[in-house]
C-alpha cells in the first residue's frame, strides 16, 4: 500500500498549529528532497520533525526531531508511519509554537497523531495483478464481444484488419470461459502476461 499523491491536514493543539505534509517516496534521494521543499515553504515554522519510510521491505527508515527534545517527535512520527502498514512514505509535521508548552507526552501524542490521521486520510493505492489477453473476432460479433470487453475490462489496444484484435487487461479469471460463450465457442482469447497495476483504495 502506497500513497497516491501528496495530503495535508492542520490541527491546532493548545494554540500550537501542526501541519501534516506527508508524500509518497521510493527512495531517500526523493525523501530529502520532499524534506527540504517542505522547510523552503515553511522557513518561518518553529520546527519540521520528519520521519520517512522507503526502500526494499522498507530498509531505510529516517527520523528527526528538528530540535523538539529528544524522541519527542520523529521517533513517533516513524511508529504511526509503520503502524500504517503504507510503503514508501515520507511525513513532515510542520510547528507553529503557540506559547503553551505541552511536555514530553504531549509532544509525542501530537507529533504521532498528526501523522497517524494524515496517513488515515490520505488517498493510497495497492498493487493488483492484472492479466493481460489477446482477443481476435470477427466484425459480426463487435456488438456482443466487443461491448462485453468495454463494460468488464479495460481495452488498451485495438487494431481493425481483417478481423478485430483487442488487447484486454483485467483481474478477472474468468475471461476465457465467456469469450467462448459470447461468441459460441468460435473465439479463443490467447494469455499475453501478468502486469502489477496500482488500484486507489476507497477510504471507509
Amino acid at each position: 500500500m502506497r500513497l497516491k499523491e501528496e495530503y495535508r491536514e492542520e490541527t491546532v493543539i493548545n494554540r500550537s498549529r501542526f501541519i501534516a505534509c506527508v508524500e509518497r517516496c521510493e527512495t531517500e534521494e526523493e525523501a530529502r528532497a520532499y524534506i527540504e521543499s517542505i522547510r523552503k515553504e515553511f522557513p518561518d515554522a518553529t520546527h519540521v520533525c520528519t520521519a520517512y519510510v522507503c526502500g526494499e521491505n522498507n530498509m531505510i527508515q529516517r527520523s528527526s526531531d528538528n530540535k523538539e527534545p529528544s524522541g519527542t517527535a520523529g521517533v513517533p512520527m516513524l511508529e504511526s508511519i509503520r503502524k500504517s502498514g503504507i510503503r514508501d512514505v515520507t511525513a513532515c509535521v510542520v510547528r507553529y509554537f503557540g506559547g503553551v508548552k505541552l511536555g514530553a507526552g504531549g509532544l509525542i501524542r501530537a507529533y504521532s497523531g498528526a501523522v497517524a490521521d494524515a496517513l488515515a486520510h490520505a488517498v493510497k493505492t495497492e498493487d493488483v495483478l492484472y492479466d493481460e489477453w489477446r482477443v481476435t473476432y470477427p466484425y459480426d460479433l463487435s456488438g456482443t464481444l466487443e461491448n462485453w470487453l468495454r463494460r468488464n475490462t479495460e481495452i488498451i489496444d485495438q487494431e481493425y484488419d481483417e478481423q478485430v484484435t483487442c488487447i484486454i487487461q483485467t483481474d478477472r479469471k474468468d475471461i476465457p470461459e465467456t469469450v467462448r460463450d459470447l461468441s459460441r465457442g468460435t473465439v479463443e482469447p490467447s494469455f499475453r502476461r501478468t502486469v502489477t497495476r496500482e488500484r486507489v483504495i476507497e477510504n471507509e
